[in-house]
């Protein structure tokens, strides 16, 4: 009975080998019929050709160091950093020019002509050319030590952007690499879902076939069908998702948005990055030194308190010097040299009576606590995050363990199922159902290994020992 049924099978086969395919539809795979769909199921599937066909667009193949270098060369916002610490250091150079003297040069020529009144006395029929010419240079010594302290506090505000661009850099080569394993997981993702699409075609080719052949019914078609349109909707989900993992890489690498980056890895690979005997204590205690976003804080609060100083200085007598040749004369008599020394001092006793000095003062040391207050957040927002990826990290890894165990049954029952098909005993379907089972298991291991590895990157940045060099230890596309 059973051989008399394959007979049928195969026969509905033959007679629909001729047909075209009703579930295709452009821009998805070549025809498929019975007597193909099989194999094209089996077939591999050229993800850059399925990428150019539906999005138009010839890849570049790209990887993870490439992506890293090109990063760290035209990231946008690394050059804007670079140019904020460019910026504060000339202001900090700026603050130490205070402490030179001021040098002026001034000269006159004045014509008078007719009567003049000199003190008491008119003199009439007055004509002389009065000629006047001095170097002055004056020194405010320090004003009363402001300016020390302003020169603090310009240095600590440059080593504060110092901080915050090398913060950037380690941004750029975080967010560098995460969006390049995610954008290797959509690839690979277009693969299975393709394969997953040509699968559905064939077990809608059988369906209807077996439905011609009086062994099968319209409820087993309606229900192939369904599968076969969510299998669209899934690839066109994952090709959505890489185009747009693709302009966000891009992005990043400050290359040209619209480029079409393609990883060259053909299968994702588990990368160790953060030892393995390393607690969240051990990663905390780096970051607090280590990290430079949190260098950066405490660099502004060494300034905040220099500012608070130089407030106080208003309460200081402020002297300063000036020291002046001159050479003063007239035409007909000539000019002859004279020199100016003078010392003074001001002393307004703060401002408004010292109130206005007192509550500057106030308010300077209020920002002071509240910049210390987000220090001490931005730790405790470092230990959470540490603490997330630590066991993100750590349940990857033992995912990739168990879907390594399900791919290996998944394939296992391929075997099985091709057995069964060749015996006799199976039929198409079981070999289709075992390979999308299969397929899923495949979507695990790999959503589980870009997971491990964008984790353990992430590990590198919550504990401020990220670098390029520890990113690709032990890479090899």
């Amino acid at each position: 009975m059973k051989k008399g049924i394959i007979v049928l099978f195969l026969t509905a086969a033959i007679l629909g080998a001729a047909k075209i395919c009703h579930c295709r539809e452009e821009p998805f795979e070549e025809e498929i019929d019975l007597t193909t769909g099989f194999a094209q199921c089996l077939k591999d599937v050229n993800i850059e050709e399925e990428v150019k066909k539906y999005l138009g667009e010839s890849s570049t193949y790209v990887n993870l160091k490439e992506c890293l270098e090109i990063a760290l060369l035209y990231n946008f916002y690394l050059k804007g950093a670079k140019y904020d610490y460019e910026k504060a250091g000339w202001e900090y150079k700026n603050a130490l020019t205070n402490f030179l003297p001021d040098f002026s040069v001034s000269n006159y020529s004045v014509f008078y002509s007719g009567q003049v009144l000199v003190g008491a006395a008119l003199l009439d029929n007055f004509n002389e050319l009065a000629l006047s010419v001095y170097l002055r240079g004056t020194h405010h010594l320090t004003k009363g030590g402001e300016q020390i302290f302003e020169a603090r506090g310009k240095k600590y505000l440059k080593f504060a952007q110092r901080h915050n661009l090398e913060y950037t850099r380690n941004e750029v080569l975080l967010y560098c690499a995460k969006h390049y394993y995610e954008l290797l997981r959509t690839k690979l993702d277009i693969e299975i879902y393709q394969k997953n699409y040509r699968e559905r075609c064939a077990q809608l080719l059988q369906t209807q076939n077996l439905k011609e052949a009086g062994l099968g019914t319209e409820f087993d078609v309606i229900r192939s069908k369904t599968e076969l349109a969510q299998a669209k909707q899934n690839l066109l989900n994952a090709l959505e998702e890489f185009r747009y993992a693709q302009a966000r890489l891009a992005n990043i690498m400050g290359v040209e948005i619209t480029s079409s980056l393609m990883p060259v890895e053909m299968e994702a690979q588990q990368y160790t990055l953060v030892e393995e005997n390393k607690t969240i204590d051990n990663l905390y205690d780096i970051a607090c030194y280590a990290r430079e976003d949190i260098k950066k804080i405490r660099s502004r609060i060494r300034a905040l308190k220099e500012e608070k100083k130089m407030i106080y200085t208003q309460f200081v007598p402020r002297p300063r010097i000036i020291a002046q040749e001159q050479w003063q004369g007239t035409a007909k008599v000539g000019v002859g040299p004279a020199i100016v020394l003078g010392v003074y001092a001001d002393w307004n006793l703060g401002q408004n009576m010292g109130a206005g000095t007192i509550t500057q003062a106030k308010a300077k040391q209020a920002e002071i606590e509240k910049t210390i207050v987000d220090l001490e957040q931005s730790l405790r927002d470092i230990k959470e995050s540490i603490l997330k990826d630590y066991y993100e990290s750590k349940i990857s890894k033992d995912r990739i363990k168990i879907s390594q165990e399900q791919v290996e049954y998944a394939t296992q029952s391929v075997k099985l199922a091709e057995l069964r098909l060749d015996a006799g005993e199976g039929i198409l379907i079981d070999v289709i159902q075992a390979q999308t089972f299969k397929t899923r298991t495949r979507v695990e291991l790999v959503n589980s290994i870009i997971r491990y590895n964008i984790a353990q990157v992430q590990m590198l940045f919550d504990s401020g020992t990220i670098s390029k060099s520890e990113i690709l230890k032990n890479y090899s596309p």
